[in-house]
C-alpha cells in the first residue's frame, strides 16, 4: 500500500475521551506504516472541561448559549472548512460526529473515500423510530440523533461492538467492521504493590453522561457500609452537584475527583481493588463498547458489571469478572470480593489476560490500518 494521506474528523482533540482511545492510539502506528495524518477536532481541550464540568451547573439559559456554540457553530463551520481541503486527503476518518445529509452529500461528492467510527449510540434507534415528527426533530437537534441511513453515504462503517454494527447493516450499510475499543496494556499494567491499605471500589467516567447509571449504586453502597469500611472513588464527575449528591454518605468514605489527565488515569485506577460499571439496560447502555471494563481488567482490577450489551462478551461471570443484575447481586457480588482478596487477586488475574488476549492495542493496531488502507485503495 502506498503512502496515506488521512484527515481524522473528530469532537475533541485527540487527548480527550474516545478521540484518543478510537484514534489517537493508533497514530503511532500510522506513522510506522509511513502514512502521513491531519487532526480537525471541533472543541479546543480547554472547552471540552468546561462543557462538560462546570457548565452543568450554570442557568438553563447560559447551557443553552454553550452549547449552540460549541455544538452547532462550531461543528457546521469546521466541516464547511474539511470540505473545501478534502482534496487533499486519500481517506477521510469521521470518529461519532453527527453530520447533516446534506453536507456529508457536498464532502462526498468532494473525496467518496469516507469512513465513519462510532462507539456509542449517536442514531435514532428502535425505540424511537414510532415517535411523533416534532419528537424527533426536537432529539436530533439537543441530542444530535440521526436516522441511522445517513450511514450508507460513507464507503465503510467502524463500529465498537456487534450491536453498533447492526444498526449500520440494518441501514443498509454494507461495509462494516467492528473494531473493539483497545487498551494499551503498557500503559494499564496491574499495580506491584498497593500503596494504600484501605479498600477501594473506583468507577471513571465523564460528568452526567453516567449519572442515571450511577445512581444504580447508591442504595447498594450504603448498605454494604453499614458492614464494611471502603472508599469508593469517583474519578471525572466533572464539577457535577447531581454526582456528587448522589453518594453523600455516611456509610463509606466518598473520594470525588473532578477530572484526571490521560497521563494521571492509569496509576489511579491502579488504586482500584474492584471497578465497577453499572448500566441500566437500555438502547444507549447497549451501545457502549465495555471501555471502563477493559481499563479496569488490564490493571488486574476485580471487575463488576451490569451484564449489558457487550459487558456479556467481556465478562464471563466468576471467571474473569462478576455479573450483577439488580440490587441484590450488586450487594452480594460487592461484598464477596470485600470479604475474598485471594478472588479478588483471581479476577485480576483473569482479566488482564482477557485484555490480552482480545482487546489490547498490539490486538487491533493492525486491523485498524489494514481497514484504513483497504477503504481508500478499494
Amino acid at each position: 500500500m502506498q503512502k496515506m494521506n488521512i484527515c481524522f474528523f473528530i469532537k475533541h482533540e485527540i487527548t480527550w475521551g474516545s478521540s484518543r482511545e478510537r484514534v489517537g492510539v493508533y497514530l503511532q502506528s500510522l506513522k510506522k506504516r509511513n502514512h502521513a495524518y491531519r487532526i480537525i477536532s471541533i472543541i479546543p481541550d480547554k472547552l471540552s472541561r468546561i462543557g462538560l464540568g462546570k457548565r452543568v451547573n450554570n442557568p438553563r439559559i447560559i447551557r443553552a448559549i454553550y452549547s449552540l456554540w460549541y455544538s452547532k457553530i462550531l461543528r457546521y463551520s469546521k466541516f464547511i472548512y474539511l470540505i473545501t481541503i478534502a482534496k487533499k486527503f486519500d481517506l477521510i476518518v469521521i470518529q461519532k460526529v453527527n453530520i447533516p445529509f446534506f453536507l456529508l452529500k457536498w464532502l462526498k461528492a468532494i473525496n467518496k473515500n469516507i469512513i465513519f467510527d462510532f462507539d456509542d449510540l449517536c442514531f435514532l434507534h428502535e425505540e424511537l423510530k414510532d415517535i411523533g415528527l416534532i419528537a424527533r426533530l426536537k432529539l436530533q437537534w439537543r441530542h444530535w440523533y440521526q436516522d441511522p441511513k445517513v450511514l450508507t453515504l460513507f464507503k465503510h462503517v467502524i463500529a465498537g461492538n456487534k450491536y453498533l454494527a447492526k444498526i449500520a447493516q440494518d441501514a443498509g450499510q454494507k461495509n462494516v467492521s467492528i473494531i473493539a475499543t483497545s487498551v494499551d496494556c503498557n500503559i494499564y499494567f496491574p499495580a506491584v504493590k498497593k500503596p494504600d491499605p484501605t479498600l477501594v471500589i473506583g468507577f471513571t467516567g465523564a460528568g452526567e453522561n453516567h449519572l442515571r447509571h450511577l445512581s444504580l449504586l447508591t442504595g447498594t453502597l450504603a448498605k454494604i457500609g453499614k458492614k464494611h469500611r471502603f472508599i469508593f472513588r469517583l474519578i471525572g464527575a466533572m464539577h457535577s452537584d447531581k454526582i456528587k449528591a448522589l453518594f453523600f454518605s455516611s456509610s463509606f468514605v466518598f473520594d470525588c475527583i473532578d477530572w484526571m489527565s490521560a497521563e494521571q488515569l492509569p496509576l489511579a485506577i491502579r488504586s482500584f481493588d474492584i471497578g465497577v460499571m453499572p448500566l441500566i439496560d437500555d438502547a444507549e447502555a447497549r451501545c457502549k463498547c465495555g471501555f471502563k471494563a477493559l481499563l479496569y481488567m488490564a490493571s488486574g482490577v476485580a471487575t463488576v458489571v451490569s451484564p449489558v450489551g457487550v459487558n456479556r462478551e467481556i465478562i464471563q461471570d466468576g471467571v474473569n469478572g462478576l455479573w450483577a443484575q439488580n440490587d441484590n447481586e450488586w450487594i452480594e457480588k460487592l461484598s464477596l470480593l470485600i470479604e475474598d482478596k485471594a478472588l479478588r487477586h483471581n479476577l485480576g488475574l483473569e482479566g488482564r489476560k482477557t485484555v490480552e488476549d482480545r482487546y489490547s492495542l498490539v490486538k487491533t493496531s493492525e486491523l485498524f490500518i489494514n481497514t484504513l488502507e483497504t477503504a481508500a485503495g478499494a
